[in-house]
């Protein structure tokens, strides 16, 4: 068995994914919503055709459980979206909840050009709803009309203000009021995704995932102040979500403090069987 340490110094910055992918930036003129028929067709009928399977393996096969998932029920908004912001602890449990949580509405999720940067999937990770960060800012017009165009179809839009995972993390790191730009500018719903941890009898620890809200932007505020506002409340609440829950570290997974960013980095031991 493996054992990580995470050796940190900026909770905003440092990426303990690995993934070791190598990015690719985004073309020039990337279309995010693409107005070919075949995309169109395409799109529903590959998103609603994998739900079962990310079902399947969210419940059955991770046995994540979901709780308070019906706050996502806007009711007055039926007609517009929503945007869920969530702490950022793993690949696949992120990528599972938010839609199956948001189902029957389609989830898009802001992801890294990493994303979309593997020959042979990234077609398919484009239909299930991956919205990458632009390379430049040029993209960015486009990218910005994007999310302002799904939100007015009625879709939901998944935001991880954290931008790096951290695998296992049991904490909610210091993140910027930079991801909630879109939700004050629409006046939209938004909703708070809380991964916390609870610790097994062997020391590993699960996740269970909690919904809250709906939070909205105080229009009597400055864009600014409003993002920096709503920021807060979310921060709070998935804060309090985790001390509520106690939510534990993984006994194969420890972060570390350090004084220097030279000194970030991962370090990989395997553990012997006779030590569980």
């Amino acid at each position: 068995m493996k054992k990580y340490r995470y050796y940190y110094f900026d909770e905003r910055n440092d990426d303990f994914a690995n993934t070791g992918i190598k990015r690719k930036d985004l073309p020039e003129g990337y279309r995010y919503l693409p107005d070919a028929p075949l995309y169109k067709v395409a799109k529903p009928t590959v998103y609603y055709g994998v739900m079962p399977v990310a079902s399947w393996l969210l419940y059955r096969v991770l046995r994540v459980r979901l709780l308070n998932r019906g706050v996502l029920d806007t009711g007055r908004e039926a007609r517009k979206g929503f945007f869920i912001y969530g702490n950022h602890t793993s690949y696949l449990t992120d990528a599972l909840t938010s839609p199956i949580a948001a189902f029957p509405r389609q989830c898009y999720t802001v992801v890294s050009p990493e994303a979309l940067s593997v020959c042979g999937i990234r077609t398919l990770v484009r239909l299930l709803g991956a919205l990458p960060t632009p390379s430049g800012l040029k993209g960015y017009v486009e990218f910005n009309r994007a999310i302002e165009e799904l939100y007015l179809a009625g879709n939901a839009i998944t935001i991880y203000p954290e931008a790096h995972i951290w695998p296992k993390y049991n904490g909610i790191r210091d993140f910027p009021s930079a991801s909630f730009a879109h939700a004050v500018k629409l006046g939209a719903p938004c909703y708070a995704k809380t991964t916390v941890y609870k610790k097994l009898p062997s020391g590993r620890t699960h996740p269970t995932v909690i919904f809250d809200g709906p939070f909205y932007p105080d229009t009597s505020l400055p864009p600014a102040k409003a993002r920096e506002a709503l920021r807060d409340r979310i921060f709070a609440t998935m804060t309090l979500r985790t001390r509520e829950y106690a939510s534990s570290p993984d006994r194969c997974r420890r972060y570390i403090k350090v004084m220097s960013p030279d000194l970030v980095r991962t370090e990989v031991t395997r553990k012997n069987k006779d030590e569980g």
